[in-house]
């Protein structure tokens, strides 16, 4: 078993593996294999190419166009993530913090609750206003 593994580890160099694109191909394959099954079946050969597109990611050996690839996908994968992970935030948050945003820039800013009427200076213009927490 070891030296399988040694030999799989060997062919293995050089080749991209897997990254975020090939998980997430392999996760819609796997969600557009379901909705096949239950509503309409030819889409499987949807799922059968995401399978096959993951696969060749895994073991290609053109390391900079897959890199780039990846990098064209998290460019749109990482706003996405930093949303709902900031909805999360502001949900888990929301007994002890008041999130708003500055009037003049648009940054998320956050003040504790409970303090009534205050003065927030936006930390990147600078900008004074009065906010009700």
């Amino acid at each position: 078993m070891y030296q399988f593994l040694q030999k799989l580890q060997y062919w293995m160099m050089g080749r991209n593996g897997t990254d975020q694109l090939t998980v997430a191909a392999l996760i819609v394959g796997l969600i557009v294999s379901l909705f096949a099954q239950l509503l309409f079946w030819p889409l499987i050969f949807v799922s059968y190419l995401l399978y096959i597109w993951a696969l060749f990611r895994v073991f290609s050996r053109n390391l900079a166009a897959r890199q780039k690839e990846n990098q064209a996908f998290l460019k749109v994968w990482r706003p996405i993530t930093q949303w709902f992970s900031f909805q999360r935030t502001k949900f888990r948050e929301r007994k002890q913090y008041k999130y708003f945003k500055c009037p003049h820039c648009g940054l998320k800013l956050r003040a504790p609750r409970g303090r009534g009427k205050i003065q927030v200076t936006c930390q990147r213009c600078h900008a004074q206003f009065v906010k009700r927490v």
